[in-house]
């Protein structure tokens, strides 16, 4: 795994709510994003309605953004569901 992005204070955590604060480089995640790994890797983009699983996202030039834990919104993952809720 070539993991380059980082959280404040370390890597991110499956099923916990990101916002981004440095774009990527190809500007697949872009500042204020709202992003999760979910338990299978795949990262979850809310602002772009979608997800990429981890061979798409853990490349040079896409995973080179930086984030840190959302204080506005947190994931709820009740019932095995995905879901942004806010505070």
């Amino acid at each position: 795994m070539k993991v380059k992005f980082y959280q404040v204070g370390g890597i991110m955590e499956k099923l916990k709510l990101y916002i981004v604060t440095k774009s990527s480089t190809d500007k697949t995640f872009k500042n204020n994003d709202l992003i999760w790994l979910s338990s299978n890797g795949d990262l979850n983009n809310a602002m772009a309605g979608g997800w990429l699983p981890q061979n798409e996202w853990d490349v040079d030039g896409t995973n080179d953004f930086e984030c840190e834990i959302s204080n506005t919104h947190y994931l709820d993952t009740t019932n095995g569901r995905e879901c942004i809720k806010a505070y």
